[in-house]
């Protein structure tokens, strides 16, 4: 079953937030270290990846989701776009950070047209922004379970301004920024398309990523849950920087296995165990909250994604303290790839860090759903 997509529209004169059929288009992930970019199209009823590539950026960038030096990422991704020799300008991107505020809230039922009408009003008293500021968007999650005739609505907010910086950007290059999505949605859009025979589980969708960690919780499909913690693989690579007293490049290499001089492994295991210690105490106490508070019981799986999934012993850590199963995410794993373009291992290793951009590559054929 397709669920909603929420996308903020890129027309500068339409305020309101759409969900709209669009043609071909190319997933777009700018990450804080990464850019991933990957295309998708459909060939006798059946999907074939067309393109998947990725361009690392240099340190600062982008900094707490804020583009710093927008020279340096125009090049990584005009870059990846002409590798991909790419027919279509049409672009799907997704952000998130403090600037994007998402909320569960209940409210007297009513209709989508209704709530469309009043989503300011309703809003206001929990969003930190300036009305004026940002763009809203909602989804009816379904009746409230503890108080008859209220629904238990989720609320997505995103800043103006933090959003122009991407579409700008992107409009630069003389690409067509057709939907602006969140980070946690453009995961469940991937979900909903690799792993379609798990669709009525509870499953805890995590992406981590170097600033970020995007959680997504969905209950037969449907997201009742996001949240965005502020930690990420960076954590790893900032404490071998002060650790080791190395720079930032000599650092993400040992994060990645390279030996360096005279560094001990015992040290380098006990540093990288104390921060995967860390991530994992909270996404167990975000997991815990959501059994406790959201839906009163627990997921039954957690699907974990992002350049920092492969940290070392995350997984193992992750399956131990929760006592859930933990699968690594295969964007690709129903998608036709022709082996003379594309290795196999090459799309095994880096499948899980190219979660969100898949999401965005497959929202043109979300939306024939709607």
């Amino acid at each position: 079953m397709a669920q909603l997509a929420r996308a903020f529209t890129c027309d500068k004169n339409e305020e309101r937030l759409l969900t709209m059929s669009y043609p071909r288009v190319i997933g777009l992930d700018i990450g804080t270290r990464v850019v991933k970019l990957v295309e998708v199209h459909r060939s006798r009823k059946q999907l074939q990846l067309s393109y998947v590539g990725c361009c690392p950026l240099p340190y600062g960038v982008i900094v707490e989701k804020e583009i710093q030096q927008p020279e340096e990422l125009a090049n990584a991704v005009m870059s990846l776009y002409r590798n991909s020799k790419s027919k279509t300008t049409n672009v799907c991107l997704s952000v998130a950070g403090k600037s994007i505020i998402t909320k569960q809230i209940s409210l007297n039922s009513m209709s989508d047209q209704e709530l469309e009408k009043l989503i300011a009003i309703e809003a206001e008293p929990y969003i930190p922004f300036p009305m004026e500021d940002v763009n809203l968007d909602f989804v009816i999650l379904g009746d409230s379970p503890d108080r008859p005739g209220f629904m238990e609505v989720l609320l997505v907010a995103a800043k103006k301004d933090f959003l122009s910086q991407y579409v700008d950007l992107v409009t630069s290059l003389n690409l067509t920024p057709v939907v602006v999505d969140v980070d946690c949605y453009a995961l469940e859009v991937m979900f909903e398309y690799c792993y379609p025979d798990i669709e009525d589980e509870t499953v805890a969708l995590i992406n981590v990523g170097a600033s970020l960690t995007n959680i997504n919780i969905l209950t037969a499909g449907k997201s009742h849950f996001v949240r965005d913690l502020p930690l990420g693989g960076d954590l790893v690579t900032r404490d071998i920087m002060r650790f080791f007293n190395v720079d930032f490049i000599q650092a993400e290499n040992i994060k990645r296995g390279a030996r360096l001089g005279n560094i001990s492994p015992t040290n380098l295991k006990s540093l990288i165990d104390r921060n995967v210690e860390m991530l994992v105490a909270e996404l167990k106490k975000t997991l815990e909250f959501f059994s406790i508070n959201i839906a009163r019981k627990s997921p039954q799986s957690i699907f974990l994604s992002g350049g920092g999934a492969s940290l070392y012993g995350l997984s193992n850590t992750l399956e131990t303290e929760t006592g859930l199963p933990v699968f690594m995410v295969d964007p690709f794993r129903l998608v036709s790839a022709d082996t003379k373009q594309f290795d196999s291992d090459y799309l095994t290793i880096v499948g899980p860090s190219m979660a969100i951009a898949f999401g965005l590559s497959m929202r043109h054929e979300r939306d024939k759903l709607e």
